[in-house]
C-alpha cells in the first residue's frame, strides 16, 4: 500500500502507511503509531543526540513500527539552546554540554527540564493511553541516550528497560536510583572507536550507575 498523505490541525502532518501513522507536531514531535490505535500494548521513546532532531530516528522508528505493529514510538525533539562546548553556537540539545571530560560533565544546565519533558511523555502514556510502565522502554543515541538513563531509572515506576547508544551518565552527583529500580534492564551499546563519546565514558558510567545501587 502507498503511503498516504494529509494535513492535519495546528501544523500537524501525518503519514499513513498500513502498518503505522506517523504524526509530525510543531514542536518536532514524531510518533509513530499502529494504524489501528487499539492494537497498542507498548511505547517506546526514543531521543536523539546533539544537534539532531526527531527526524533523525523517523526512518527507524517507521521501520520498526513495521515489525512491531503493537508499539506507539514517540520521537521528541530537543529545545534549541546555546551549548558551550560548541562555542556557545545554538543548536537541539537536551542540556548544556561544557565539556566532555568527567568534571565537566557535572555541569549539564536544563537536564532537569528536560528529564520533566521526558518523563511527562511517559506518564501521559500510562493516564491517557493505559500503557504500564513496564510496556515502555526509554531510548537516545549519545546526549538522548544520557538522558534516557539519567530519566529512566530516576522515574516513580519500573520501565520495561533503557536503550544507550553510545551514551554515558550525566550530572553524576544528582543521579540517584528511585527505589525498586536498581533491577531495571539497561542495554548500553558503544563503539570502540568512537572518536567524541569515547569508550572509557561508557566504561565509567556503567560504574558509577552499579556504584549507586543497579544490578
Amino acid at each position: 500500500q502507498q503511503p498516504t498523505y494529509c494535513n492535519g490541525p495546528q501544523h500537524i502532518k501525518v503519514l499513513s502507511t498500513m502498518a503505522s501513522t506517523t504524526t509530525r507536531q510543531g514542536d518536532g514531535t514524531i510518533t509513530v503509531t499502529p494504524s489501528n490505535p487499539s492494537l497498542q500494548s507498548a511505547t517506546i521513546i526514543i531521543c536523539h543526540g546533539l544537534g539532531d532532531s526527531a527526524e533523525g530516528f523517523s526512518d527507524v522508528a517507521e521501520h520498526l513500527a513495521s515489525q512491531m505493529p503493537h508499539v506507539k514510538f514517540i520521537l521528541p525533539t530537543a529545545p534549541t539552546q546555546k551549548v558551550t562546548m560548541n562555542m556557545g553556537m545554538a543548536m537541539p540539545s537536551w542540556y548544556d554540554i561544557v565539556g566532555l571530560d568527567k568534571r565537566s560533565n557535572e555541569f549539564c544546565k536544563g537536564i532537569e527540564e528536560s528529564q520533566q519533558r521526558i518523563e511527562q511523555l511517559l506518564k501521559d502514556e500510562h493516564d491517557n493511553l493505559g500503557v504500564p510502565y513496564d510496556r515502555m522502554v526509554l531510548a537516545g543515541f549519545s546526549q538522548g541516550g544520557a538522558l534516557s538513563l539519567y530519566t529512566g531509572m530516576q522515574l516513580p515506576s519500573k520501565l520495561a528497560g533503557i536503550v544507550i547508544m553510545s551514551g554515558y551518565l550525566p550530572h553524576e552527583s544528582g543521579f540517584n536510583i528511585a527505589n525498586g529500580l536498581h533491577d531495571t534492564p539497561i542495554w548500553h551499546g558503544h563503539g570502540a572507536a568512537d572518536p567524541l563519546v569515547r569508550i572509557t565514558a561508557a566504561n565509567e558510567s556503567q560504574s558509577a550507575v552499579k556504584a549507586k545501587g543497579a544490578t
